[in-house]
């Protein structure tokens, strides 16, 4: 696995809370965060770094772990996705 560092939109209201509502990959595609299934603060036991984990649900159904670490937006790639 690989740490993989990546652009976000979000909504910062004005109770202090962030959400991300578009994930921007490589080639500038925007995908949509359909829901956030939990927020919670964790570390990333398999590319290492800590701070708010999101469990997102992507546009195709798709289960991913987003982390704001240090200011820092990351996925957990495995070495075949890049």
């Amino acid at each position: 696995m690989k740490r993989k560092y990546v652009d976000v939109i979000c909504l910062n209201d004005q109770a202090g809370n962030v959400t991300p509502l578009f994930l921007i990959w490589n080639d500038n595609r925007k995908i949509p965060i359909i829901k956030i299934k939990e927020i919670c603060p964790r570390a990333s036991l398999k590319v290492g770094g800590s701070g708010l984990r999101y469990t997102c649900v992507f546009d195709n159904n798709r289960i991913r772990h987003l982390f704001f670490d240090r200011g820092k937006w990351f996925v957990e790639l495995q070495d075949n996705m890049l």
